[in-house]
This record gives C-alpha cells, sequence and structure tokens, in this order.
C-alpha cells in the first residue's frame, strides 16, 4: 500500500476517533464560562424555547453510610442560558429532601453552589448565590424543601448550578429526567452500583439515547457499624465486591409540552427510574423487596389503613344497614341502594388516595373522607349484606399510568370497588355525586389496575372501550323575516356527568346563559328545559327554542350549524412527538331539517362529503340537500379508537381540520326576482 494512503486512512481514523470521544462529554467545561457561551443560539428543533439547557449532568454513586450500611451519593451539574424575560423562571429551583418517621434514615444538602454569569460590556460578570438567599421549607416531619432563585437574572443571562445530595434512601433511588419544559442540548446521568442491590430499570419517553454504557469494576468497602450500648467505639470492617457502572446520555431534546388529549405529560416526559428488586449480601440469603401481586393483596387486606376491616362482622354497620335496604331481597337492589346511600350521604374531600385517611367509624359521624375511605365503605357495607365484592386498585388519568409487570405499588392513587353479583361484574365509585350505579368516570379509565383478589387479577379500563355517542337536532322554520326553531341536545353520559356537575354547583340559569354566550348576539333562545337531570343512569336532554335576528336583506348568509361540533381545531400544534390520549370514543351525530324563507332560493350550498380516517378508525359524513323548500343536513363524526400512536397526529389534525373548516361553511340563500 502506498505510503500516502496508509497515511491517509491513519488520519481518517484518527478524525473519526477523535469525533466520537468529542460526542462522549459536553461540548463545554463545567465552572468556566467564556464570550462564545453567550453566542449559542436557540435550538432550530425548539425554537421558540425562552431558555435554552446547554448541560445537566448528574451522578448516583451508592457507597457506605454511617449507619453501618449503604446509602448514595447524588451529584447534579448544570448549566443554562436565559433567551429572554420570559425564560427568567427557569432559574426558579427546589430541591426536595426526605427524611423517615421511623428510623434516621435522612436526605442531606452536603453543598450547594449557584452562579449568574452576565455580559456587560464586554466583560463576563459573575454573581454568586449566598447562603441566606437560600431558604428552607418544612412541609412535614420527613419532608423539606430547599428553595432558591439565581441571582442577576435577565434577557442572555448564563447560570450553573451545582448539588450535593447524601441519601440513605437506596430503596428509593435518584430517578432522573433527560426531557424538562426547555430543551435540553446535552442530558447524562451515571450510577454505581454494587452487585449486592438488583434494580429494574424503567425507562419512557420517545427521544433516543445518544450514549449507552456499562462497565464492571471491582471495589472496596470500608463498613462502619453504628455504636452500641455496650461499646462507644466504631467498629469497621471491609467488604470486597463488583459494582456495576452504568451512563445514559440524550443530546438535542426537545421541551415538552402540556396539549390537548394528554392523560398527564409525566407519562411522556424522557426519563429513567429505579426500583429495588432484591437485595443479595455475602453469605446471605437473598432478600425480595419488590414483591409479587399476591403478596400485595396479603399486604393490603391485613394493612389497618385499608382491607383489615373489611372481613370482619362488622355488627357496628347493622343500625346503618337495615333502613337503607329495608323491603330490598334481591342482591342487586340491595347493592344499589347502598351504593345510592354512601354516594349521597358522603362528601369526597380528596380524589385521591388508596388508605384510609380515617377510620370508617368515624367517617359515618363526619359524614366526608377521601376516595379510599368512602369506597371503602362502600364495600364494608355491601359485604355485611353478604354481596360479593373486592377493592379495586388503579391511577386516576391526571396521576399516570402503572406498571402491569412489576407490582409498584406508589404508582397506584385510587381505590373503587368490583360488586359480582350473579354473573355480572359491577365497578363502582360512590364519590361522584352524580355517578350512576356500575359507572366510572373518564378519570378512572387508564389503562391497567388490579383487583385485589388472592391472585390479584389485571384488568384494564381502557378508555378504547368507552364509546360516547351524541346527538343534536334542530327544527327550523321561516316566519315572515325570521328564522325560528327548536333545538334538541341528547349528550353523551360523560359530557351529561359534567353538565350535573356545572348545573348543581352554577345552576341552570348558568348553563343557559353559558349557550347564549356561545351563540353570540344573532341569535336569541328562549323556552329552555332539561329532562332526566335526576335520572343519573341516563343522559340528560336539553331543549330550547332558537331565534335569528329579523332580515330582510336580498341575501342571507347562513350557517346551519346550529350545534357547533368543533369550532377550533383540537389539534393546534404542527407536530407531536407522544401519543393522543382521548378520554372515549366519540359518535357525535347533527341533524337539521329547516323551512327555506318564503322569496328565497338556495344560491350556493355546501357539497356532501364522506371522509375516512384511517381506514375503520375515524369518519366524518355530511350531507345535505334541498328538496320542495327544505333543506336538509345530517352530518356525524365518529372516532372509534380513543387513543392514537404519535405517527397518527398529523392526519388527525388533517381530518380534525377537515371537519372543522366543513362545518363552517355557509349556506347562501337570494331572494328571488319579481
Amino acid at each position: 500500500m502506498p505510503i500516502r494512503t496508509s497515511m491517509l486512512i491513519f488520519t481518517c481514523l484518527m478524525v473519526n476517533l477523535l469525533s466520537v470521544s468529542a460526542q462522549d462529554k459536553p461540548a463545554y467545561k463545567f465552572g468556566k464560562v467564556n464570550l462564545a457561551d453567550f453566542s449559542i443560539p436557540v435550538p432550530a428543533f425548539d425554537s421558540g424555547a425562552h431558555a435554552i439547557i446547554i448541560g445537566d449532568v448528574g451522578s448516583s454513586v451508592i457507597t457506605p453510610n454511617n449507619k453501618g450500611g449503604f446509602g448514595y451519593e447524588f451529584q447534579r451539574k448544570l448549566r443554562m442560558k436565559i433567551v429572554d424575560i420570559n425564560g427568567v423562571d427557569a432559574g426558579k429551583f427546589e430541591i426536595p429532601l426526605y427524611g423517615s418517621k421511623t428510623s434516621t434514615s435522612r436526605e442531606e444538602l452536603l453543598s450547594l453552589k449557584a452562579v449568574t454569569y452576565n455580559l456587560e460590556a464586554g466583560k463576563i460578570v459573575e454573581t454568586k448565590l449566598e447562603n441566606n438567599q437560600v431558604f428552607t421549607e418544612k412541609q412535614s416531619d420527613a419532608f423539606q424543601q430547599k428553595k432558591f432563585s439565581l441571582p442577576a437574572l435577565k434577557a442572555g443571562s448564563i447560570f450553573e448550578i451545582s448539588y450535593i445530595i447524601s441519601s440513605d434512601f437506596i430503596f428509593d433511588f435518584r430517578p432522573w429526567e433527560f426531557q424538562h419544559d426547555y430543551p435540553c442540548l446535552w442530558s447524562d446521568y451515571e450510577v454505581e452500583i454494587p452487585e449486592y442491590y438488583d434494580y429494574v430499570f424503567l425507562t419512557q419517553g420517545y427521544q433516543p439515547f445518544h450514549i449507552v454504557k456499562s462497565s464492571q469494576n471491582a471495589r472496596t468497602f470500608m463498613i462502619r457499624n453504628n455504636r452500641s450500648a455496650e461499646s462507644s467505639l466504631d467498629k469497621t470492617f471491609s467488604l470486597d465486591g463488583f459494582v456495576t457502572q452504568r451512563r445514559w446520555v440524550m443530546k438535542d431534546v426537545p421541551s415538552i409540552k402540556e396539549e390537548n388529549f394528554t392523560t398527564t405529560i409525566e407519562n411522556h416526559r424522557s426519563k429513567i427510574e429505579f426500583q429495588l428488586s432484591s437485595i443479595k449480601y455475602p453469605q446471605q440469603p437473598v432478600e425480595m423487596v419488590m414483591e409479587s401481586w399476591p403478596k400485595v393483596t396479603t399486604d393490603f387486606m391485613k394493612s389497618e389503613d385499608f382491607g383489615s376491616l373489611l372481613n370482619r362482622e362488622n355488627n357496628w354497620l347493622d343500625d346503618v344497614i337495615e333502613p337503607v335496604v329495608r323491603g330490598e331481597s334481591s342482591p342487586l337492589a340491595k347493592a344499589v341502594k347502598i351504593f345510592n346511600y354512601v354516594r349521597d350521604n358522603f362528601t369526597c374531600k380528596q380524589h385521591s388516595g388508596k388508605y384510609l385517611s380515617t377510620g370508617l367509624k368515624s367517617m359515618l359521624k363526619t359524614k366526608s373522607g377521601n376516595v379510599a375511605d368512602m369506597n371503602l365503605l362502600l364495600i364494608a357495607m355491601l359485604k355485611h349484606e353478604k354481596i360479593e365484592c373486592y377493592p379495586v386498585i388503579l391511577s386516576t388519568r391526571g396521576h399516570g399510568i402503572t406498571n402491569p409487570v412489576y407490582p409498584i405499588v406508589d404508582r397506584f392513587n385510587y381505590v373503587i370497588c368490583n360488586a359480582v353479583i350473579g354473573s355480572q361484574d359491577y365497578l363502582l365509585d360512590a364519590t361522584i355525586p352524580d355517578l350512576a350505579f356500575g359507572r366510572l368516570s373518564t378519570e378512572c379509565y387508564n389503562g391497567h389496575a388490579r383487583v385485589l383478589t388472592d391472585d390479584a387479577i389485571p384488568i384494564m379500563l381502557s378508555a378504547d372501550s368507552v364509546m360516547e355517542k351524541s346527538i343534536s337536532m334542530a327544527i327550523v322554520v321561516a316566519e315572515k323575516n325570521q328564522l325560528k326553531g327548536k333545538v334538541t341536545l341528547s349528550p353523551g353520559y360523560f359530557e351529561s356527568l359534567d353538565k350535573r356537575e356545572f348545573i348543581r354547583e352554577k345552576g341552570k340559569a348558568a348553563l343557559f346563559e353559558k349557550i347564549q354566550t356561545n351563540y353570540g348576539s344573532d341569535y336569541v333562545i328562549s323556552n329552555t328545559g332539561i329532562d332526566s337531570l335526576k335520572k343519573l343512569n341516563d343522559p340528560i336532554k336539553i331543549f330550547y327554542d332558537i331565534a335569528l335576528k329579523e332580515t330582510d336583506e336580498d341575501i342571507i348568509y347562513f350557517n346551519p350549524m346550529l350545534v357547533q361540533m368543533y369550532k377550533d381545531n383540537p389539534f393546534e400544534s404542527a407536530i407531536r412527538r407522544y401519543p393522543v390520549e382521548i378520554p372515549y370514543c366519540i359518535d357525535d351525530t347533527y341533524i337539521l331539517n329547516m323551512q327555506l324563507p318564503e322569496g328565497y332560493l338556495v344560491d350556493e350550498l355546501p357539497k356532501s362529503t364522506r371522509v375516512k380516517f384511517n381506514g375503520d378508525e375515524g369518519s366524518f359524513e355530511y350531507i345535505v340537500s334541498v328538496n320542495e323548500g327544505t333543506l336538509q343536513l345530517r352530518t356525524r363524526l365518529i372516532l372509534a379508537k380513543a387513543n392514537f400512536p404519535a405517527e397518527d397526529y398529523g392526519g388527525l389534525r388533517d381530518f380534525f381540520g377537515y371537519v372543522v373548516k366543513k362545518q363552517a361553511e355557509q349556506i347562501v340563500l337570494k331572494k328571488k326576482s319579481n
């Protein structure tokens, strides 16, 4: 091989190696800011950002603590740039620190440094965070926060923070978020875990890893025993073993933003979490930390704060239940009466919680409690009447999804009842005033849940299984120079539930005032009414008369959609990187029968159309016709799915854009010439 060719290949290899090496670490050195750093542009992948995370580097290393065991040390170094004044809030920080009510375990902030850099008259000016600018907010005996704001922040500032936390809580190993409210150019997390601890790594999000590395090294740990009552001397011994070092890096991570039809943005934030599965010290048996699902049931049902009362006779309920079920003999009729009693006589103060906040006897006096208090009382009362039922634990949509494989109890925040009557299962939630027997609110349809039977049966509460049907009708006639009509709205069950709540809180008049406001000044509604308001098993029915303002114009522009389905496209963003999560499937129908005004004819009429989305996953039809002086319109929108992957977003956005545009089209009526 010629020397020149050999040198060229060698040079190319070195360039490639240097390139890989350069991509292995942040493009800056923490603690050293130069003039060029102030010229870092807003990234093209997130051009509207008000601040930029230049680098976010963290590590968690499990090491011996001073209590005779292991803890870990967490370190974070962060550099950010403020793009404009709207990004100044990026300089506000809260560092949580946890303690224990039952032991000496705790977390401690070992060090904290923060500096703001500003470019003034061509020179870099540093402003350090002072100790008296850091505040401690104690929220409980086991939880406090260190709160501070970076000083001298303004548009164009760069700031850095670094801190170290010592923690005894290896069961709750420090998670790491790669994605934040601002774009991040480099996010880097490294952990070092001894062989004695087996963790499950739970990653989520849609951003790819730039680096994933793992290696093993030998370590010798010096363990210091606590001082015992028999001796005031510390004792130490060494422990040899291997540690696993893991590193995850993401770069050019866009900010994450709340958008319509998202259960909670936290389900989609790119991050990594750790769940301790087991512990195996030398010469010791394996200690399982993560329980099995059946063991979870056992623990819940034995807990004084959950299920220990449910399998007792509970004779103290005799006098409470007897008048409730008097005259009823069938289990279903009794169950309905008991459910209605709990729903109508108790107030849920907190729609979150999986443990009792008070004793069931106490709740009978106060008539209030959290969701666990009310639904566990419901279960106790049903069991008293020999009705088979079980608690069900789940996580609401706003709280986040649960993991069907790993029994991570902290992910659950809600308790409902599963009553088994004959061959039918009824899922019951007595905490919502207008919710009927056998119904759940949309918040409960969040995927995986567990029935706390001996086998801890998994169930799926999927929004895809729920169809919300609504029908709206308008009949319009012409009287002299005015169009008048009657409108009937038959919303679906969940919309009816929302409207019942609105009416309960603000009254019927407020509902019709809202409807009038939506129509604007061109229309007047009157003779309003509502049916089935108290029939909680059925949707409500709303009706009213409507009149268009008088006109004697030669040309009348008229939108036949007297009941708007979609005035605006609910999908505004051009790009979406995570799924669309609608609370239920949709089947909306609107029908109009309209008598044309005397002396007018149709000059322009929207075209009829039928379109489909993703085959049979959605459809829209707009069918309009004129026959013997009568205009008829039928429009229907169906979404046969509630959950759509991110790759369907563009098509879904275009589909709804078409629906909005079509439903905005007007009919043009023209006066006949004499």
